[in-house]
């Protein structure tokens, strides 16, 4: 306010010399002018109509005193009225009423000076920021139009005006626009226009220069976040821009760096693969009987990334409070933590006075503000950029390892986070960095520190000496730093990274330079810092293949150490094995409470003594989540079971305290973790049954059953249930009796609440439908039907997840009921099973055939199974059934459900009333199989479609149609060596067999009339035929090969017959002949 009145007396005496020296003519203008300031100051908020209209009026007139003015005192007159406008819009705009006529006479103003002036700018944009986002848009296209002024202040005022016009979804005309705009705003750094003004300026002048960089570095920032295809085109120009800046430090006076463009290395056009989420190949994810098979944890992808705000470091304490799902629990390493970071840097300006100390510190800020503007372009870039044409920027975004120019090595972000004096400004290069890797294992796959050739080096050579140099950088950090909030930042970084890297094909060493700091902070006292530290080992325990040194570093016990690749080196043993803090933070009485019957935990396992520790503390001692994590560790233990085998008791009493925490995050988790423990327990007991597996399950139990209880989420239920679903069939058919009966009894009372959550029920009745496979309750028909009618309440629920788990039970109970038994008690169990039950099965799959794909994969198999215990006199039911199974076959859709329909057919064609009841339908059989076999595009389609005709006995059930199928597969080899995709190729040898053995298999039950066309079909595609048939008789296992081998000798044999004509044994000789084998 006191501005405001300082500002208004000097226009007023302005106004009022003006009046004395001014003609007469001009003394009326001038009078309105004092009239209209005297209203003003005397006027209330209610009588504001017109004013800015007013305003606007006597503005134009000042301006065109200006410009017929002579003196250089009538070049202030404007500039007095500026001064005092800004000064009204700072305290009582309101006054204006609106101000719409005086914001198109600012806009005018600037449109027609040659350069911006800096008063009329400040004017502006108070008015631009009071109004709202559509009218705001409105101006934008005008202001963005407005060339870059020549002076500093007037350039930082244009750059403030644009960025609040600037709206956060653009249309086309704004983006065109928005382009146009940043050009000029890459031009005037790429120039060095700013650059040479840094050079000779005073303090304040280098201050407000320096916030002009920052501010187009955050304009720069907006456009390149919602224009994708600027940001794609000038992407080096972007990122060069980004990480000259990264490098302003503190420096007096202030230099600012000429920028120069960074061009994509050439590799990264060898790089086409969007698809982050590759499968994974481990042993120990295998389906078991157990049923649920666990799925290993994957970071978050890039293009899920794009939906957050990774950048924002103010908005990481609501994250890190926020409970973890298991969607979106790698949001923490997105985020950082902004609440607690210091806003100031960590070096000193020793004995400077306190005008010295305060200068300097603004001018840090000031450096401190433009390296964050240039990270968050550059995360803001790299974001909008396909991972093809990312990884060509990856040799100035991460170390090289191989030397460089030091500028070059201080660009890259790891050593921005290891060597930069502000705390906020390394823990944001960190979080740039982690979320650069996500996704990089494909890439950083092809890292290899194999022996090269010494006249080159070759990539994976290059690309291994960078990964290795950032594992140093990052282990550097983690042993210097000392804030908690740039250590959490390196933590998960250094878990990304690890994520990402091919243990395997790198030397030896690395691990066991960085798992000795990383398990230090896990005893942090910060727990965000705990936290990430556990998630460094969590990362390292989900790799699928274990080197020795990993080995050693997570504690795999000694015995189970031989089985894992290379050599131990006995000096890095004891670093990793040591404990020394067990006896300090393990108390006796504790030491006494957790004795249990079996062996206590051997020393070098300390991560599993960790965390369990952490699982028996208080709530108080040990935060919700440190516990999930610890959770999480433990769930990535599973995957290599012989970290937990020895402790099951341990084990079952921590889940035990999960289950019955007050957080319903632990709970969670705790049900979760207890889903993986159980499957990978299933897998063990079926190669190494042990009792104790039966009495981790009796425990487990009576927990389970509380937790449900206590449970007020539909999730925590379903993974209950689903944990249930994963008892092995060794620990189910050991348990006794009554809790066997209880079990069921329980699982059966889920599924059938109406009241209950749908998603509770179907995930009770997979269980159930686990069970079904017992041998125990596959022979209950009792039990079976019962199943049977609770997947039939929830086939057609409105939930896809719900119909997806029902159609799933589905096909297990259709498996139960046509389960390989005694010829005997077959007959038997097909004549008490209700045919009305089973009709009603049938109907249902048919209906669930023309569901969703995932619904209908398990709908054909289970219609498979049925139909082949649909007695004969329900034809109709049967025509319609194979109907919609050829309909699925030939249908566009999933490839999975076209395999598991020719499963399905394979199953069904077993029943011989298909073939006797419809000529037409087998027809239509025959023409769809053979259209598979030869043209389909997926391989496993066509060996699915092959093994049908293998499950076909007898010769009278091809019909006329043999001919045609012997074609097919003919054919079939011939175009299997033609590869459309290269992925494809694996499962070639695969098919190439299944051809060879669904020949062999129509030779055996060939009618002498089949022999003639059988021999004119081979003649012409003979030398492909046999040499395919030979490659695949000596690579088949020895198991499958009996029928290629005694092919050609059985139809030696069959010459001895009297019955054949002259040219079927002409036929006969040439194909035994064509297929002979060599013992």
């Amino acid at each position: 306010m006191d501005k405001e009145k300082r500002a208004y007396e000097v226009l007023l005496q302005t106004v009022n010399t003006r009046v004395r020296d001014s003609r007469a003519a001009d003394q009326v203008q001038y009078e309105r002018q004092l009239k209209f300031l005297r209203d003003i100051e005397n006027q209330t908020s209610g009588q504001t109509d017109g004013k800015a209209s007013q305003l606007a009026e006597l503005l134009t007139a000042a301006a065109q005193a200006d410009e017929s003015g002579t003196d250089s005192d009538e070049s202030l007159y404007l500039n007095a009225w500026l001064l005092w406008l800004h000064e009204l819009l700072h305290s009582r705009q309101q006054l204006l009423g609106d101000t719409e006529p005086l914001l198109q006479w600012l806009l005018q103003r600037l449109e027609q000076e040659a350069d911006a002036t800096a008063d009329v700018l400040r004017c502006l944009l108070p008015l631009l920021e009071s109004l709202s986002a559509p009218q705001a848009r409105v101006h934008f296209p005008r202001l963005a139009a407005i060339p870059m002024p020549g002076s500093v202040e007037a350039a930082l005022l244009l750059m403030l005006c644009q960025d609040q016009l600037l709206g956060t979804e653009l249309r086309d005309e704004e983006l065109q626009l928005c382009s146009q705009l940043a050009n000029r705003l890459l031009q005037s750094h790429y120039d060095g226009r700013w650059t040479r003004l840094s050079a000779g300026t005073a303090t304040a002048k280098q201050d407000q220069l320096t916030l002009l960089v920052a501010h187009s570095l955050q304009l720069l920032h907006k456009i390149a976040a919602q224009h994708v295809d600027y940001a794609q085109e000038h992407a080096p120009e972007l990122i060069g821009l980004a990480l000259a800046y990264v490098r302003n430090r503190t420096t007096t006076p202030t230099v600012l760096q000429v920028p120069h463009r960074v061009q994509p290395a050439q590799q990264s056009a060898a790089y086409g693969q969007e698809d982050e989420d590759l499968p994974t190949v481990q042993s120990n994810n295998k389906a078991a009987a157990a049923g649920r098979r666990v799925k290993s944890r994957k970071m978050r992808s890039l293009t899920k990334q794009r939906n957050g705000n990774g950048n924002n470091v103010q908005d990481v304490s609501k994250a890190a409070a926020a409970p973890t799902g298991n969607e979106d629990r790698m949001q923490l390493l997105l985020m950082d933590q902004g609440g607690r970071l210091p806003s100031g840097d960590s070096t000193s300006d020793g004995a400077a006075g306190p005008a010295a100390l305060a200068g300097s510190k603004q001018q840090r800020q000031c450096q401190v503000k433009v390296r964050m503007a240039a990270l968050q372009l550059l995360g803001a870039v790299t974001k909008q950029l396909p991972r093809r044409a990312l990884y060509g920027y990856w040799h100035a975004l991460f170390p090289s390892g191989g030397g460089g120019s030091e500028e070059q090595q201080q660009q890259h972000l790891l050593h921005m986070g290891a060597s930069d004096g502000n705390v906020r400004c390394r823990a944001q290069a960190l979080q740039l960095a982690a979320q650069l890797l996500y996704g990089s294992k494909p890439y950083l796959s092809q890292a290899s520190s194999t022996m090269a050739p010494s006249n080159y080096t070759p990539f994976a050579l290059s690309l291994a000496s960078s990964v290795l140099e950032a594992y140093r950088q990052l282990t550097g950090i983690l042993e210097r730093e000392y804030a908690p909030p740039v250590l959490t930042q390196c933590l998960k970084c250094l878990a990304v990274l690890v994520q990402a890297t091919p243990f395997d094909q790198l030397p030896m060493g690395f691990v066991y330079e960085f798992v000795p700091h990383v398990k230090k902070l896990a005893r942090h006292v910060d727990t965000s810092v705990k936290v990430s530290a556990l998630l460094v080992m969590e990362m390292l325990l989900a790799t699928p293949r274990l080197t020795q040194e990993m080995a050693c570093a997570v504690g795999l016990p000694t015995k189970e150490r031989a089985k894992v690749q290379a050599k131990e080196e006995p000096q890095f043993q004891q670093l990793c094995d040591s404990d020394e803090e067990e006896q300090e933070e393990e108390p006796e009485a504790d030491r006494k409470q957790l004795v249990t019957e079996e062996s206590r935990i051997p020393r070098n396992s300390w991560l599993l003594r960790l965390v369990l520790r952490y699982l028996d503390c208080p709530a108080s001692a040990s935060p919700s989540p440190l516990r999930v994590e610890c959770l999480q560790v433990i769930l990535a233990m599973s995957t290599h079971f012989a970290l937990l085998r020895d402790h099951l008791t341990r084990l079952s009493s921590v889940l035990c305290g999960a289950l019955e925490d007050a957080s319903l995050d632990v709970r969670l988790y705790g049900a979760r973790c207890l889903d993986a423990v159980g499957f990978q327990l299933a897998r063990q007991s079926v190669e190494q049954p042990n009792e104790s597996d039966v009495s981790f399950w009796l425990r487990m139990l009576q927990a389970i059953y509380a937790a449900y209880q206590d449970a007020a989420t539909a999730t925590l239920k379903s993974s209950l249930c689903d944990a249930l679903s994963n008892m092995g069939v060794h620990s189910f058919e050991r348990l006794p009796q009554p809790q066997r009966n209880g079990l069921l009894a329980f699982l059966l009372g889920c599924s059938s609440d109406d009241a209950a959550d749908p998603l509770v029920r179907a995930a009770a009745l997979r269980a159930l439908a686990v069970y079904v496979l017992h041998p125990t309750l596959r022979s209950d028909l009792v039990f079976v039907e019962h199943t049977a009618e609770l997947a039939l309440r929830l086939i057609a629920d409105n939930q896809l997840g719900v119909r997806i788990k029902a159609a799933w039970a589905l096909g297990n109970i259709s498996d139960a009921l046509v389960a390989p038994s005694q010829a005997s008690e077959q007959e038997e169990q097909l004549e008490r099973i209700s045919q009305a039950l089973l009709c009603r099965l049938i109907e249902a799959a048919v209906l669930a055939c023309s569901d969703h794909d995932k619904v209908r994969a398990n709908a054909v198999r289970a219609l498979g199974n049925l139909l082949r215990l649909l007695p004969p006199d329900q034809q109709a039911l049967m025509q319609r059934a194979m109907s919609k199974l050829l309909d699925c076959v030939r249908a566009a859709g999933s490839a999975k459900v076209k395999w598991n329909a020719c499963y399905a057919i394979g199953s069904l064609v077993r029943n011989r009333s298909l073939f006797s009841s419809s000529a037409s339908l087998a027809g239509t059989l025959y023409a769809t199989l053979s259209q598979l076999i030869v043209q389909h595009a997926n391989f496993k389609v066509r060996i699915n479609a092959t093994a049908v005709l293998l499950q076909i006995e007898h010769r009278a059930d091809y019909g006329v149609h043999y001919a045609t199928m012997w074609r097919s597969l003919l054919a079939a080899i011939e175009r299997s060596n033609a590869l459309d995709t290269f992925e494809e190729y694996n499962h070639r040898d695969g098919l190439q067999q299944q051809l060879c053995l669904a020949m062999a298999h129509m030779l055996a039950r060939a009618r002498p009339d089949d022999l003639s066309p059988c021999r004119a079909a081979l003649e012409s595609q003979l030398d492909v035929v046999s040499s395919t048939w030979r490659r695949v008789a000596y690579r088949i296992v020895p198991e499958l090969a009996a029928p290629l081998f005694t092919c050609g000798p059985l139809l030696q044999q069959r010459l001895m017959a009297n019955n054949l004509t002259a040219e079927q044994r002409n036929a006969l000789t040439f194909l035994a002949d064509a297929l002979r084998l060599e013992s």
